[in-house]
């Protein structure tokens, strides 16, 4: 017992940090009424979409939604998610309620889990030293925005999952026990469940580095039947979905380079953002990694080399990749500080390394007059914006023209179908967003609206609207556009009605005679 109070009282105050990391935002995120009720701003529209169909699954349990009616209206979508976090909000809500509160929270508890089971993994394998890497999981900019509040995501899931796939693999190539290559296995087929990409390319990357440190040993029969455990699991899963075409239309192939420019993630990362999500021991690390190889033979230092060389890589192709970056280094960071054998020498490296690590944390904690203001900014908007859907809640059923990134959460808040959205499977319906706002000539703007079935048109900051529409399209924006004078409310077309406005935002009903 004496021995395992030490053991609890780390676990509690590893949980502790990480749970204060990950809900530093809470500010921003969970907006108290006056009435006693909460405003949920979540991260992006992503999450609005994903809380859509937790919200479906939640109403009628045993739903498996493989199409989208709320996004690309009125055609809809086949999108590519996939029903293991949706039922993992639903069953958080019949615990935390409302919904949207459950939502906030599902990230925060899945790293939790996550750092926990690092925590007993690392102590049950005898990995030395352990301090660092569950320090930096729990602080990593990149780890701690994976699985922030706010920010019902699926990639928090496959942060955890692949994680977890990972940590176990080293544990069975460490050890040789069984149970560990069957962990492994039904994590990463719980991992493909969630996606096939992310997941296939780490577990693709896994199987090099392991025939790599070890040759025909990598392969022993109990590790193979356990392949087949991922196989059977990904296979009946990918059954049990149906299957989703994982090409997309000629249209969405069309739009999409444009598209991705506009989206942070899908951008290239700088070195000094690879810096602020892992620490300064990044630069050294493959050299520290293959000295260790060289030098003991062991086989997880070559295999942390080459997965943490991928992972740098992509990221650096693709910012996406961050949270998978700054959770492989964290795997890897026993073997880069192994060589220094005093516990005080390796903290204090460590320690030192975190320079950029908590120059980001300033920039979060103490953000410049800007930043403060946009934050604020952001949270009126969402409430304005929540004003704005509560009136569409209260009109008769109808498509919705508005721009693409308030449409998730229109959707979600007004229940009514929108035409643009977030995803790339509705780049359809956001074109046709961005060609209606750009309009110069009334009738085909008519006309645009009569074929995607519109009854009501939200406009936004016409700046806005009117930058990313001309970048989406590769087209310059006309001299006065529709957006510039509908957000004005000047010089409305016959066949608009105006009927609701905010500080931020203006609806307008289409004239049953426009059509």
């Amino acid at each position: 017992m004496p021995k395992i109070v030490p053991q609890l009282a780390g676990a509690f105050l590893f949980a502790a940090l990480f749970l204060a990391a990950v809900t530093w935002n809470h500010g921003q995120v969970l907006i108290p009424f006056p009435d006693g009720g909460t405003l949920v701003v979540l991260a992006d529209g992503d999450c609005h979409s994903r809380m859509q169909r937790a919200a479906l699954v939640a109403a009628r349990p045993g739903t498996i939604v493989r199409a989208h009616d709320f996004e690309n209206h009125p055609a809809g979508t086949v999108p590519h998610t996939t029903a293991p976090l949706d039922y993992l909000i639903a069953a958080l809500g019949l615990f935390i309620h409302p919904l949207e509160v459950a939502g906030a929270w599902i990230s925060p508890l899945l790293g939790l889990l996550t750092l926990l089971f690092l925590f007993f993994w690392s102590r049950t394998i005898g990995l030395r030293p352990r301090g660092p890497m569950l320090f930096l999981f729990a602080v990593s900019p990149a780890l701690t925005h994976a699985f922030a509040l706010g920010r019902p995501d699926h990639q928090s899931l496959l942060v955890a999952l692949t994680t977890i796939a990972l940590a176990a693999n080293f544990a069975f190539v460490r050890t040789a026990r069984p149970a560990w290559a069957w962990t492994s296995a039904g994590v990463w087929g719980l991992a493909l469940w969630v996606s096939w990409f992310e997941p296939l390319v780490l577990l693709i990357a896994q199987e090099v580095a392991r025939t790599m440190a070890r040759g025909h040993a990598a392969w022993p029969p109990v590790w193979r039947r356990a392949l087949l455990l991922t196989a059977g699991l990904a296979l009946a899963v990918w059954g049990f979905e149906g299957f989703r075409n994982p090409w997309p239309d000629p249209v969405v192939r069309e739009l999409f380079p444009r598209w991705a420019v506009l989206l942070g993630e899908l951008q290239g990362t700088t070195p000094q953002a690879l810096l602020a999500w892992t620490g300064w021991l990044l630069v050294p690390a493959p050299l520290l990694l293959a000295s260790n190889y060289f030098q003991t033979r062991d086989p997880l230092a070559l295999i942390v080399l080459v997965l943490l060389a991928l992972a740098t890589a992509l990221t650096g192709w693709q910012a996406r990749w961050n949270p998978w970056l700054a959770a492989i280094f964290c795997l890897a960071l026993p073997w880069i500080l192994r060589p220094l054998a005093k516990p005080w020498l390796v903290w204090l490296v460590f320690l030192v390394s975190l320079w950029p690590v908590a120059a980001a944390w300033e920039a979060r904690i103490l953000p410049s007059p800007q930043e403060a203001a946009r934050r604020q900014e952001a949270v009126q908007e969402a409430a304005l914006l929540a004003q704005t859907a509560e009136f569409l809640r209260s009109q008769p059923r109808g498509g919705v023209l508005a721009p693409w990134w308030i449409s998730p959460a229109l959707a979600r808040q007004s229940g009514q179908p929108m035409v643009g959205g977030t995803s790339h499977q509705s780049l359809p319906g956001t074109a046709d967003t961005a060609r209606f706002f750009l309009a110069a000539d009334d009738p085909a703007a008519a006309a645009l609206l009569r074929r995607r079935e519109v009854r009501y048109v939200v406009t936004d900051a016409p700046e806005r609207v009117v930058s990313t529409s001309a970048a989406l399209l590769g087209t310059a924006a006309p001299g006065n556009p529709l957006i510039v004078r509908l957000a004005r409310g000047r010089e409305i077309p016959d066949f608009l009605e105006p009927v609701f406005a905010n500080p931020f935002f203006r609806v307008y009903k289409v004239r049953d005679e426009g059509f």
